[in-house]
């Protein structure tokens, strides 16, 4: 086995009790095995954790190479990365830190990435679908590049991660505030500070800086009437307004490059205001795909759906004792209740974009169909 070394090999190799283990990623290991490596050490879970989530990192530190080489192949037959340096070569750490999110983009795999998902993290499947179905879908903290990438390997298609740095990124706050007096004494409280705020409910800042998010947070933490929100994990659907300028040639191309729309189609489009082109776009490409669109002579708005409350519209089923069975087994329908509406009828309850997708994909493969319906919130 070879031993890693500085920039240049080193003339003499180092003493005895001079090797460190550093792991370099998680690989394909679950955090289930951590409690047995922090055993074995002597130390902490979590400080076993941080070594694997931050790598990379050092795991062991001056002990000999044989013991480095034994702890490697233990290591190894779990799944994770690691390599074995002189103590007296220096450790470039992860280039920052990151907090990821994630976001199905195919509802029909949501079952298999829910189960890796859980076993990456080490999370039961009902805790890993509350991370997922609970916007912003944050899944992960401070953690490295190493584990974003043996993440998305581990999940594949069908999920979209993005990753940002906490200390760089900007900030949205919402107002969550019970009821209008306590929202109308909020925005006093805001403007007080010295903030002016762009709306009376919902995002009502917008572009703060970690500093001023986290004096906001800590400030409103015990009222619980704002919630400060990476910009980074914010999504949109560019709704088309009106026809604008028409289908032209650019307008057409625009819409083939950017929503994916054949240009025999957007006739109809126009023909059909307001109507959804693209979903869900992270907030990342906001700026430009709106620009690239609105640049051609259409009329385009983006609706934030981060928080968008959705009802389910029952509109068809082959087999209504199936469909009773289902919103029982999903929590949906009470119990005790023996018949359904007449269709089409809409379900009591107002869910997270997520979950409302995937409950419309559960409803479809018995033979539902079902429409998402927006909530005014």
């Amino acid at each position: 086995m070879s031993v890693a070394s500085a920039n240049t090999a080193p003339q003499t190799p180092p003493a005895e009790g001079e090797y460190r283990l550093v792991v370099t990623s998680i690989g394909t290991a679950t955090p289930a095995s951590a409690k047995s490596i922090a055993l074995g050490l002597g130390v902490s879970v979590q400080s076993v954790l941080n070594a694997l989530y931050r790598a990379p990192s050092i795991l062991v530190d001056r002990v000999s190479v044989d013991i480095a080489e034994q702890m490697q192949m233990l290591l190894a037959s779990l799944g994770y990365e690691t390599r074995i340096d002189a103590c007296d070569q220096p450790l470039t750490p992860a280039d920052g830190y990151f907090d990821i999110a994630a976001y199905i983009t195919d509802v029909q795999a949501y079952d298999r990435i829910l189960d890796e998902l859980a076993r990456f993290l080490g999370t039961t499947a009902a805790e890993t679908s509350h991370l997922l179905t609970s916007p912003p879908g944050i899944i992960l903290g401070n953690v490295s590049q190493a584990t974003l990438s043996a993440l998305r390997d581990r999940l594949g298609d069908g999920i979209e991660l993005i990753a940002s740095n906490p200390k760089t990124a900007r900030y949205s706050v919402f107002l969550t505030a019970d009821s209008p007096e306590q929202a109308q004494r909020t925005g006093l409280e805001l403007r007080r500070r010295g903030y002016q705020p762009i709306a009376d409910q919902g995002c009502v800042l917008i572009d703060l800086d970690k500093t001023q998010a986290d004096a906001l947070w800590s400030a409103f933490q015990k009222a619980n009437t704002l919630r400060v929100i990476n910009q980074d994990f914010l999504r949109y659907d560019l709704v088309l307004t009106e026809p604008g300028q028409g289908a032209t040639a650019d307008a057409c191309a625009a819409l083939g490059d950017l929503a994916g729309i054949p240009e025999h189609i957007v006739p109809k489009l126009f023909a059909n205001t307001p109507i959804t082109l693209i979903e869900a776009l992270p907030n990342q490409h906001l700026q430009s795909t709106l620009l690239a669109l609105t640049q051609t002579g259409l009329s385009v708005r983006a609706d934030l759906i981060s928080f968008m409350p959705l009802g389910l519209k029952i509109t068809h089923t082959r087999e209504p004792r199936q469909l009773q069975r289902t919103l029982q087994s999903l929590g949906l329908l009470d119990g005790a209740q023996t018949t359904l509406p007449a269709l089409p009828f809409q379900l009591p309850y107002a869910l997270p974009e997520l979950q409302a997708r995937v409950v419309r994909s559960a409803l479809a493969a018995t033979g539902t169909a079902a429409e998402l319906v927006e909530i005014a919130s």
